[in-house]
């Protein structure tokens, strides 16, 4: 209801200003008209208390330290991988070197 209020407000408007101008105003009544709608459509900023603005930097710390943490664990998961994977092919290096050795 709050919408069509506003685009009616400014269908008026445009309307007054083309009555008044004439024919050959149509042009600007338009662009007037299609101004106010979207001057009327706008949502207004908002106060925002500090309370809330501080809860909401505090969120963005904590989901950016938790993301740190992952990416740090997932490297070190990485590295242990890599470690476990370079001791097998060392190992298994070592049994076929030894095996030949043995022939």
């Amino acid at each position: 209801m709050k919408v069509f209020l506003k685009v009616l407000l400014a269908a008026l408007i445009g309307y007054i200003w083309y009555y008044i101008g004439g024919d050959n105003s149509s042009i600007v009544a338009l662009v007037l008209f299609v101004f106010l709608l979207c001057v009327l459509l706008l949502k207004p900023i908002d106060f925002q208390s500090p309370e809330k603005r501080e809860d909401y930097i505090q969120q963005i710390r904590k989901k950016r330290e938790r993301r740190l943490a992952l990416e740090t664990k997932q490297k070190e998961e990485q590295l242990q991988l890599y470690k476990a994977n370079k001791e097998r092919e060392e190992r298994k290096r070592r049994e076929l070197h030894h095996k030949f050795k043995n022939y």
